[in-house]
């Protein structure tokens, strides 16, 4: 479980932080919580194998709290052996009127920095090509013929 874990870390921190927090609202959740026999790979097998059961591929945080709980307070339930391969994903909360207003300004802002370098590069001197003299190559015949009475 511990591989399977780590790219689920995000997911499990939010879950460790829901079980925590009913501890503080419930002591005796606590107590049940340390019970030496389950573990939070065995919670988090539980709540995988629950909900491939049940055949749904999202659940509300109410649900995974649920479950999390019913398998800390139900001592028949054990960590199920090999654990599921699967992805967790902690969907982000609703942004507040001020978060979105400071993320437009945040991107206008960005947008602005995007457009200054792009009208800077177009504003400066393109690098113009070297003019590189040619000479006839050995054998050609050279275009004009020198006469005497031309001015040098």
């Amino acid at each position: 479980m511990a591989n399977s874990m780590k790219s689920n870390n995000a997911a499990i921190a939010v879950m460790q932080q829901m079980l925590q927090e009913r501890c503080i609202a419930e002591p005796t959740f606590a107590i049940k919580m340390a019970n030496p026999s389950k573990s939070m790979e065995g919670a988090v097998n539980h709540l995988c194998r629950t909900i491939q059961k049940s055949g749904l591929c999202v659940v509300d945080d109410k649900t995974v709290e649920n479950i999390l709980m019913d398998y800390f307070d139900e001592a028949n339930i054990e960590d199920g052996g090999t654990p599921i391969n699967c992805n967790i994903v902690v969907s982000k909360p609703e942004l507040t009127e001020e978060d979105k207003a400071e993320l437009k300004e945040q991107a206008m802002e960005q947008f602005k920095q995007e457009q200054l370098r792009e009208l800077r590069r177009q504003s400066q001197p393109k690098a113009q090509p070297k003019p590189t003299a040619t000479a006839p190559k050995a054998g050609a015949e050279i275009d004009s013929i020198p006469n005497l009475f031309d001015e040098l």
